[in-house]
């Protein structure tokens, strides 16, 4: 009897013991991590990563920007669209336009409409424009700047398994359309192509 009390506590215990390192561990799937540069690529997945993001952003601005004809007429005031996913994956297209906008907007050489926060401008004007501020310092709606320009843009992808190996490609058309008479300024493209070898299968 006195075994089997001891069997049972030992039982108790162990059970008591793989609950709390359950618990403990309920959370935590990385036991160590650390920083590594944001430009580093890692290629684990067929999807759309960061690094394709960065490619594109930076290959389109950079031949937006040396556009002398159009920048050197002034500093134009743009309009940012969001881009258009006509892929059949997930591809976050908001972190894509902001990374082309942040891009051209570090190089001085437009200005762009937060159109975002344009209900929020809205709504703040019309709020100033009431007897709450000091009509010397309240803005008046008729004062915001119209935009020269529209940036738009899209991106597809073709998926080609053959065999143990898979090709994915991806075109991203980046636009800049004259909002006066809607003619395309200017447009460019990238293409990014690669090739994956699926892991086998075998037990």
């Amino acid at each position: 009897m006195k075994l089997n009390k001891n069997i049972a506590s030992v039982a108790l215990l162990f059970a008591v013991t793989s609950l709390l390192f359950t618990l403990s561990s309920c959370g935590r799937r990385y036991a160590k991590g650390k920083y590594i540069p944001a430009g580093e690529v890692i290629l684990r997945s067929d999807k759309f990563v960061e690094a394709d993001l960065q490619m594109i952003a930076e290959k389109l601005t950079g031949s937006l920007l040396s556009q002398d004809d159009i920048l050197n007429s002034g500093k134009p005031t743009v309009l940012m669209s969001l881009m258009v996913n006509d892929t059949d994956e997930h591809i976050d297209m908001k972190s894509l336009s902001d990374k082309i906008r942040t891009l051209l907007f570090k190089s001085k050489k437009m200005k762009f409409i937060n159109e975002t926060l344009r209900p929020t401008v809205k709504e703040e004007i019309e709020y100033e424009e009431g007897d709450f501020v000091d009509p010397q310092t309240a803005k008046r709606r008729g004062h915001q700047v119209g935009a020269d320009y529209l940036v738009s843009g899209s991106i597809s992808s073709i998926k080609q398994p053959v065999g143990r190996q898979e090709v994915v490609y991806y075109k991203v058309t980046l636009e800049l359309t004259d909002l006066s008479t809607n003619i395309i300024a200017w447009t460019d493209e990238i293409e990014i192509k690669k090739l994956f070898r699926k892991r086998a299968t075998g037990f």
